[in-house]
């Protein structure tokens, strides 16, 4: 039996935008017939869903959960429909999946059954934020969530800014809104004055700033970050 295809859906990383309006137009048909989704949060993926024609009730959509607490051993299950002849759908709970999120997984597992893993066109705001920062494209590392304890954070960024030092290469890494200006204070703190910093927040959102600056400047500054999402990206 013919296997089906595994779809990669970007969804939109602002709230005020609808998933008809981030996929290319090409691609809205084909993803408005799946019948079986996976997603990291259901509940997401169904509100996205909801905004655009679909060829069967949202009731009567197929939305599996795939979280960073899904067993490797049950990804095949996950799976099922594809090796049926189905086409699947899988959904980040925001921008590009498995990138930065645990639906690299199934991708994988996919892989290493013969599907074929279809990428769709949309937005990453890691990409994005690179994009508009005007620091080193060409090589770059992402490192989602530094250390939680001030400690090893702090020792975390000054590893983080030797690597971009000897290597040229951009360094990425996040924070939860409600502690970015504990991480800018860090970072403040920790590099060297001559280094880069690109903070980047609300990619795509209605309070959307991507601002790069050396240390030195943004210590002038005295920059306070609201508690929104925000990537920082850190060169020489």
């Amino acid at each position: 039996m013919k296997t089906g295809k595994l779809y990669l859906i970007p969804v939109p990383i602002s709230g005020s935008l609808k998933l008809s309006e981030t996929l290319l137009s090409k691609d809205l048909p084909m993803v408005e017939n799946l019948e079986y989704f996976v997603s990291e949060t259901p509940k997401i993926a169904r509100a996205f869903l909801k905004g655009i024609s679909l060829n069967k009730k949202i009731q009567d959509i197929d939305i599996s959960q795939l979280d960073k607490n899904t067993e490797d051993d049950t990804l095949e299950d996950l799976l099922e429909p594809i090796l049926k002849g189905e086409n699947m759908g899988l959904i980040s709970d925001v921008g590009a999946p498995s990138i930065a999120d645990p639906g690299y997984r199934l991708v994988k597992a996919a892989q290493s059954k013969g599907v074929e893993c279809v990428p769709l066109v949309g937005p990453s705001s890691i990409f994005l934020a690179l994009m508009a920062s005007g620091l080193n494209g060409q090589s770059f590392a992402f490192y989602g969530y530094l250390p939680k304890e001030r400690g090893r954070k702090r020792k975390k960024i000054k590893t983080l800014e030797r690597i971009a030092q000897n290597t040229k290469q951009t360094q990425i890494f996040m924070e939860t809104p409600y502690k970015n200006q504990n991480m800018l204070e860090d970072i403040l703190d920790v590099c060297e004055e001559e280094t880069y910093l690109c903070i980047a927040q609300e990619v795509m959102g209605e309070r959307e700033y991507i601002v790069t600056k050396n240390i030195k400047e943004w210590k002038r500054e005295q920059k306070r970050l609201e508690k929104i999402p925000c990537l920082f990206l850190i060169n020489t």
